[in-house]
C-alpha cells in the first residue's frame, strides 16, 4: 500500500495489529521487578542506617530498576534475634552484626574475642583470610555480599575497669542466646545477666547490671537515655566488631545471575564506606561523651597486655572447645602476618 492510500476494511484489522505490536515491543519490561525486603537492628543516622539505605538506592541504580529494597515496617526496631528469626522465616535480606552474623555461623564469635585483635589492619588481615570459610560455612543457605568491619567495643560501666580482674568484680549484661559470649566473661569471673538492648535500660537503673558493652556510637545516640546510668568508659576498645549484608540465598537466587556481580560489587563498596564513615563517627561518639561528662580511667600498656592473656590462656582450652581449629588457626596466621615483629 502506497503512501497516501486510503485503508480499505480489508486492511484495517492488519494496520491495527501493526500498530499494537510496535506499541507492545515499545513498552515491553526488560525484566520483572524484583522486591526484596531487607531489614537492620541500627541507629537511626547511624553509619549503617545510611549504609543499608545507600544499598537500596545503588541496587535500583545498577539493576535499572529492575531489584529494589523495601523496608518492612513490621520490622522497624526490632531485635537482631527477632530480625534473624525472620531471615530464616522469608525475610529476603539484612544487614547483621557480629552478634546476628554468630547466629548463622558460630566460627565468626571468634573474630571479636577479647583484645585477639588489636587494630583495624589486624581486623582486615583477618576478615580477608575467613571471608570465604565464612561463605562456605553458611553458603547452602544465605549468599553473603559483604562483611565489613563496623567498629569497636568497649566497657560501660557504673565503676573503673581497666582489667578483666576488675569486671570480674561485677555484673555484665549478655545478650539473650549469646551462650558463647556467657561462657567467657563467667570464665574471667564476671557475673553475667541475659537480656537485650530494650531491657538494659532497666536493669542499669534497678542495679541488676554494672556493665555492658556496645560502640560508642550507640551509647552516644541515646545518651539521654543512658546519662547518669553509666560514669566510665574502658581506656581501650576491647574487641572489634563487623557487619555484614546477607541475604536469603533462595530469595538472592530470584535476581537474575547477569546482574549478581554488579550488586554484590556495589554491596562491598557500602561495606568499606560503612567501615571509613563509621570511624569517624566512633572517634565523634567517643569525644561527644567525655564532653558529656563519661571517664575514661588511667591505663598502662600492662593493663591492656592482660586482655589478650584472656584469649591467650584460653586458645588451646575453651576456645578450640568452642570454635573450629581452621578458624582459630586462619585468625591466628593473619594477625601473626599483620602484626609487627618488633
Amino acid at each position: 500500500m502506497s503512501i497516501g492510500r486510503s485503508a480499505t476494511g480489508k486492511d484495517l484489522p492488519m494496520k491495527r495489529y501493526a500498530i499494537s505490536l510496535i506499541f507492545a515491543l515499545l513498552f515491553l519490561p526488560l525484566g520483572a521487578q524484583i522486591t526484596l525486603k531487607v531489614a537492620a537492628f541500627v541507629p537511626q543516622n547511624s553509619p549503617w542506617d545510611a549504609g543499608i539505605k545507600r544499598l537500596a538506592a545503588d541496587f535500583e541504580r545498577v539493576s535499572g530498576g529492575r531489584v529494589r529494597l523495601a523496608f518492612p515496617q513490621s520490622l522497624k526496631g526490632a531485635s537482631e534475634a527477632d530480625i534473624i528469626q525472620k531471615l530464616r522465616l522469608g525475610l529476603d535480606g539484612a544487614l547483621l552484626s557480629t552478634t546476628g552474623l554468630a547466629q548463622l555461623d558460630p566460627n565468626t564469635l571468634a573474630i571479636s574475642m577479647p583484645s585477639v585483635i588489636q587494630n583495624d589492619a589486624e581486623l582486615a588481615a583477618v576478615l580477608t583470610a575467613v571471608d570465604p570459610m565464612i561463605k562456605a560455612k553458611i553458603g547452602q543457605r544465605y549468599a553473603v555480599l559483604a562483611i565489613a568491619r563496623a567498629g569497636w567495643v568497649r566497657l560501660f560501666s557504673k565503676e573503673p575497669i581497666v582489667t578483666p580482674q576488675d569486671l570480674a568484680k561485677y555484673r555484665i549484661s549478655v545478650p539473650n542466646g549469646d551462650e558463647l559470649v556467657d561462657r567467657i566473661f563467667q570464665s574471667i569471673g564476671a557475673r553475667t545477666v541475659k537480656g537485650d538492648f530494650t531491657s538494659l535500660f532497666l536493669q542499669l537503673s534497678s542495679n541488676a547490671v554494672d556493665v555492658f558493652y556496645t560502640s560508642p556510637v550507640m551509647v552516644a545516640g541515646l545518651w539521654s537515655q543512658f546519662k547518669g546510668k553509666v560514669s566510665y568508659i574502658s581506656p581501650f576498645p576491647i574487641s572489634p566488631y563487623i557487619a555484614a549484608i546477607v541475604f536469603n540465598k533462595t530469595s538472592w537466587e530470584r535476581v537474575p545471575a547477569d546482574i549478581r556481580p554488579a550488586l554484590e560489587a556495589a554491596a562491598k563498596k557500602i561495606g568499606d564506606d560503612m567501615a571509613a564513615d563509621g570511624a569517624k563517627m566512633e572517634n565523634d561518639a567517643m569525644a561527644s561523651l567525655i564532653g558529656a561528662g563519661m571517664i575514661v580511667p588511667p591505663s598502662t600498656p600492662a593493663d591492656k597486655a592482660s586482655w589478650g592473656k584472656v584469649y591467650e590462656d584460653r586458645r588451646h582450652g575453651m576456645f578450640a572447645e568452642m570454635f573450629s581449629p581452621e578458624f582459630l588457626s586462619a585468625i591466628d596466621d593473619a594477625i601473626a602476618k599483620a602484626r609487627p615483629t618488633h
